[in-house]
């Protein structure tokens, strides 16, 4: 299909291509909580520290907590402890939790930090499909393989789960998120011919509308403009450096001094972004992780940080949860360790 934007799969199949997409673009939902019992557990190290502190104040904030059973090890995020009463700790998390059994089973047991416990039970009723799902209509879509059989003979069985892929304009994948269920499709105004097929997606999959903007901006070619990444909001960054990463260039031989403009560098993505187009130029991509950072240095390179202060501020604090973004002296003292100089202006 001509200038298709995006790819409706399922597996490897290709179900559709589509020309636009209605209804993906909105707030996410906020992450689903879930209250757990932590039963036959006897609190250590950590936990044992937050049960202490939840029993004097209410509550307490854990961060990541990992609790192994007999059936495996599950990860729980972004953890707060309610309380003990016996030997069953209550807690509030996210959802769903990270899981890690059958397959790696033997590599859960090993974890140091895990929490013995002899069962890990969800007591918060759950929610219904209505409330955690929402419909997404792909619009101009020529169906192939199981779609256009499934159309062509009216059974209306599918493949599940499906997935959608926003589509550059040589055709590559450039995004894409978890799998949906087709609900439905209709004959398209677009053309005739074509269907809008209706996917129910998770509500936390959707996307902020400024995304929508990104995707087009990236679209044609990598921007050429000098601090564009900055015009959209910081939520929205990583959706800029997943483009960057895709489109992502050989760079020219190292210089021995490039300068990062610091003016909006507020958060982990911000950074990411100025620094990619500090070395490699408007779009450029580098790393989103200073374990990922190798990038075409040479001896005696020099970085000049502009506004400096703008990360100090923004990056300079710890949170309590495990998983975080690193801080500025880490991000300088990575940079340092792959052979940067770093002077702030």
């Amino acid at each position: 299909m001509r200038n298709a934007k995006y790819a409706l799969l399922a597996g490897a199949d290709v179900l559709a291509l589509c020309a636009d997409v209605d209804g993906l673009f909105a707030e996410p939902a906020p992450p689903a909580r879930a209250r757990y019992e932590l039963r036959g557990c006897e609190p250590r190290g950590p936990l044992a520290r937050a049960v202490t502190q939840a029993v004097v104040e209410g509550s307490a904030p854990q961060g990541e907590l990992y609790v192994r059973t007999a059936d495996g090890v599950s990860g729980l995020r972004d953890v707060r402890v309610l309380g003990i009463r016996g030997d069953v700790v209550t807690v509030e998390a996210r959802t769903p939790p990270l899981c890690e059994r059958d397959g790696d089973r033997d590599r859960g047991r090993g974890r140091r930090d895990a929490v013995d416990c002899a069962n890990l039970i969800r007591v918060s009723p759950q929610e219904p499909e209505t409330a955690t799902h929402t419909e997404v209509t792909f619009l101009g879509c020529t169906p192939r393989g199981p779609l256009r059989a499934a159309v062509e003979s009216g059974t209306g069985e599918l493949p599940a789960p499906v997935t959608y892929r926003r589509l550059a304009s040589v055709g590559t994948a450039a995004s894409g998120v978890r799998g949906g269920r087709v609900t439905g499709w209709a004959p398209s105004g677009h053309e005739r011919g074509l269907l809008d097929v209706t996917v129910l997606v998770d509500r936390r999959d959707l996307r902020p509308p400024a995304v929508a903007d990104i995707w087009e901006l990236w679209w044609w070619a990598r921007p050429e403009e000098p601090g564009t990444w900055a015009r959209f909001p910081s939520g929205t960054r990583g959706a800029w450096l997943e483009q960057a990463r895709r489109h992502s260039e050989t760079p020219d031989p190292p210089a021995d001094t490039y300068h990062l403009d610091g003016a909006h560098v507020v958060d982990a993505d911000s950074f990411w972004c100025a620094l990619g187009e500090a070395f490699l130029g408007p779009g450029g991509y580098l790393a989103d992780d200073l374990d990922q950072l190798r990038p075409p240095f040479a001896p005696g390179t020099t970085l000049v940080w502009h506004d400096a202060h703008v990360a100090r501020t923004c990056l300079g604090v710890v949170p309590r949860a495990r998983e975080r973004p690193p801080t500025f002296e880490e991000i300088v003292v990575g940079l340092a360790c792959s052979g940067v100089t770093v002077e702030f202006a």
